[in-house]
C-alpha cells in the first residue's frame, strides 16, 4: 500500500542492467557513490541518499559480490540502512560460484535474492534469459509471488503469471 515508494537506490558501480531493470519497472533510480579503488558502496552516501528519499524509497538493488567481484565488508550494514529507511533489499547473486562455500544468501538479510545460475551451473547466458535462475523471497513477500493460471502456486495476493512456465 505504499504506492508513493517509487525510488530505488543503485550503486554506480552496478552492471548497467540494474538501473535499466529498475527503469523498466517504472522506478526512479538514485545512484549511490562507490569507493574508487574497490567499488564498495560508500556508506556515508548511501545513508544520505536513503534518508533523503526515506518517504519514497522502495528499495536498493545490490549485486553480491559486486560487479567488480568484491564482497562488500559492510553488506549487513548496507541492508540495515535500507531497512531503517523503509526499503526492501533486492540482491542479485550475480555469480553463485563466488558465493558457494563462502556465504549463504539467506543469512545476509536481503528480502529478495536472484540466484543467477549461469556460469556456475552450466546454464548458458541467454538460455532462458540472461541471469536465469530462481528468485527467492523472505516470508513477508511470499504472498506477492506470481502465480500461474493452470498450476495454482505463488501468493494469495498475486493473480497473474510472469512466465508461461510455472516453475521458471
Amino acid at each position: 500500500g505504499d504506492f508513493q515508494r517509487t525510488q530505488i537506490l543503485t550503486p554506480i558501480s552496478a552492471h548497467g542492467t540494474n538501473p535499466a531493470t529498475c527503469t523498466m519497472a517504472g522506478l526512479g533510480v538514485v545512484g549511490v557513490k562507490c569507493d574508487a579503488k574497490t567499488g564498495n558502496i560508500d556508506l556515508d552516501d548511501l545513508r544520505m541518499q536513503a534518508e533523503k528519499h526515506s518517504d519514497d524509497l522502495c528499495g536498493i538493488m545490490i549485486t553480491y559480490p559486486s560487479t567488480n567481484g568484491v564482497f562488500e565488508n559492510d553488506i549487513k550494514e548496507i541492508i540495515d540502512i535500507a531497512h531503517e529507511n523503509g526499503a526492501q533489499v533486492y540482491m542479485d547473486g550475480a555469480n553463485m560460484n563466488a558465493q558457494l562455500g563462502i556465504c549463504s544468501p539467506g543469512t545476509i538479510g536481503a528480502d529478495v535474492c536472484h540466484l543467477n545460475l549461469h556460469k556456475t551451473f552450466a546454464i548458458p547466458h541467454g538460455g532462458g534469459g540472461p541471469g536465469m535462475g530462481p528468485i527467492c523471497v523472505k516470508a513477508h513477500l511470499a504472498p506477492f509471488l506470481p502465480t500461474n493460471p493452470i498450476v495454482k502456486m505463488g501468493g494469495e495476493k498475486a493473480d497473474y503469471a510472469i512466465s508461461a512456465a510455472p516453475y521458471g
